[in-house]
């Protein structure tokens, strides 16, 4: 009997093994870690990788904006439009750099959050764009006519210094005068105020990136059945017309029954390492079952394109014995 080929991608693994206590045992990864054999798919980030999983050629660009926008089946029209992304961020001077640090909102309550939103967009609506702010936590931007010039992706920016980081293309000088405005508002911004008084983290900019048209579909694409909450992923899901769950279905006895490759990207619910490892140890625990009981093979990929293959024959692998998953990843 053959099973479907599962991918399970989460795109932080390594980080939150490493974030965890040591001794701490999860036996489904365990044994995916220490019986799994070794693949590789090269990948920049994460969403190089995703689009990779589709069968889609990412050297050319990365249009994470316009998937995102499809993603979120919201207003606009994701198959005509330009669109570009602008993600809230923080940032942090030395004495000669400027550093991106972190993405995201935090800690940052609610009502912080949209005093964020509202200052950015009012920058944004003085500029003449049009930009609508998403739930999932960035501004998605329509313009009238496509750039000539790419934004480095978000991740791959992270930790590099901005002035690097930013395009140096002569048509990037206006959106760099658009980001100073951004940073600026942002730094009188009375949230940033209490929070910089207090010695609390600041969103204090914003990142432009992932703009782009609507790709075509992959002719090469065999993925058909997909759990993602990820935008990116529901987007690419829907491009190619896969069976759409929510990371909520990916449960035991809730798989979707049919379809030769499932993609499930699993995404956190909260910053605690511990409390995510137990989720994500439920989910393996779910596709082990599919494994033994339907022929099923399982790879799970971090975001950077490493991963461990795991089937029935490598579940016979009796000789490699399980050990806690901070020593089985740093052997593996």
């Amino acid at each position: 009997m053959t099973g479907a080929h599962i991918t399970l991608l989460v795109e932080d693994f390594q980080g939150l093994v490493r974030a965890t206590d040591p001794e701490q045992r999860y036996p489904a990864l365990e044994q995916i870690l220490v019986k799994g054999r070794s693949r590789q798919i090269e990948s920049i980030t994460a969403n190089h990788l995703r689009l990779s999983l589709f069968g889609m050629d990412h050297r050319t660009s990365l249009p994470v904006a316009a998937l995102s926008q499809l993603g979120e089946d919201s207003i606009g029209q994701p198959d005509i439009d330009y669109w570009l992304r602008a993600d809230p961020v923080t940032m942090r001077a030395d004495m000669a750099q400027v550093f991106l640090t972190s993405y995201g909102f935090a800690d940052l309550d609610t009502d912080e959050q949209n005093a964020i939103v509202e200052c950015v967009h009012q920058v944004l609506e003085a500029e003449g764009l049009k930009a609508g702010f998403s739930p999932l936590g960035y501004w998605s931007i329509t313009l009238n006519e496509p750039l000539d010039f790419q934004f480095t992706a978000l991740d791959q920016a992270l930790g590099m210094d901005v002035a690097e980081a930013l395009p140096g293309h002569a048509g990037a000088r206006n959106w760099r005068r658009i980001l100073n405005e951004i940073q600026i508002a942002l730094h009188n911004c009375p949230v940033n105020i209490r929070r910089r008084n207090s010695g609390w983290q600041e969103v204090n900019s914003v990142w432009f990136w992932g703009g782009g048209y609507l790709p075509r579909p992959s002719q090469h694409n065999q993925v058909d059945v997909v759990y993602s909450s990820h935008p990116v992923t529901r987007g690419l899901a829907i491009l190619h017309q896969c069976r759409l769950n929510t990371l909520e279905q990916a449960a035991p006895g809730r798989w979707a029954k049919g379809g030769h490759h499932w993609l499930v990207d699993w995404q956190p619910e909260s910053r605690s390492a511990h409390l995510e490892l137990d989720r994500l140890e439920q989910v393996v625990q779910g596709l082990q079952v599919e494994v033994q009981t339907a022929g099923s093979s399982l790879t799970l990929f971090d975001g950077r394109g490493r991963g461990w293959h795991f089937d029935r024959r490598t579940r016979l692998r009796f000789w490699k014995r399980t050990v806690p998953l901070t020593s089985a990843l740093a052997r593996s």
